[in-house]
């Protein structure tokens, strides 16, 4: 075999092996791998954390304390009942002082029958505060009310005339007492009202035939 000869032979022999790779079936290619990078899978995304709301700016009103309503003062009166000089009222005094205010009634000589023997008394008195006879209303001033009231009494001398002749109203505007006003003057009973300002204890006091109520103020 010549020079020539074999180098034809060689290069049919590799045309075919050309041709028969080329000619081999379809589909039979390699995908080529997948990188890592796309492998991996997507994380998936997690549920929003829910919000915390916000504090209020506006403060959440709270009840106002309620007051307490002031006190009222309590009068101190001891409730009395005596033996009064006379059945007379002649007479009413008022006294001013530094500690105290009094308010003294004078009584004059008895009556040559009396009815019985006259008694006085003292209390706190009660709204409303009234005349005896008509029920008018009185408007007593003054912090505190108290009333006094004589029984058996001679609203007349032996000869038919009034014994007690002054005013059945007295607004002396002291720092105790404040008012005195008579709600009574029948069938034997004599009443009065009297006013004052004070927490202290009012006393009542006979000295001869005078009986004196003194109001303290300081």
């Amino acid at each position: 075999m010549t020079h020539s000869t074999r180098r034809t032979l060689v290069l049919t022999m590799l045309l075919v092996t050309f041709v028969a790779a080329a000619c081999g079936p379809a589909g039979s290619s390699v995908t080529p791998p997948a990188s890592a990078a796309s492998a991996a899978p997507s994380p998936s995304p997690s549920a929003a954390p829910s919000a915390i709301p916000a504090p209020s700016s506006t403060a959440t009103p709270t009840a106002a304390p309620t007051a307490s309503p002031a006190a009222t003062p309590v009068a101190c009166v001891v409730p009395q009942t005596g033996t009064l000089p006379s059945d007379r009222l002649t007479g009413i005094k008022v006294t001013a002082g530094a500690t105290s205010d009094s308010l003294t009634f004078r009584f004059g000589n008895p009556s040559l029958g009396p009815a019985g023997v006259p008694q006085g008394s003292i209390q706190a008195a009660e709204p409303p505060y009234t005349q005896a006879g008509s029920g008018a209303t009185i408007a007593v001033e003054g912090d505190h009310v108290l009333q006094m009231r004589f029984e058996r009494m001679s609203l007349s001398n032996d000869a038919g005339q009034e014994t007690y002749t002054g005013p059945t109203e007295i607004k002396p505007d002291l720092q105790g007492l404040r008012h005195a006003v008579e709600y009574d003057a029948s069938e034997g009973v004599i009443g009065w009202y009297v006013g004052y300002n004070g927490n202290g204890c009012v006393t009542l006091v006979t000295t001869g035939n005078d009986v004196t109520l003194t109001i303290p103020h300081a």
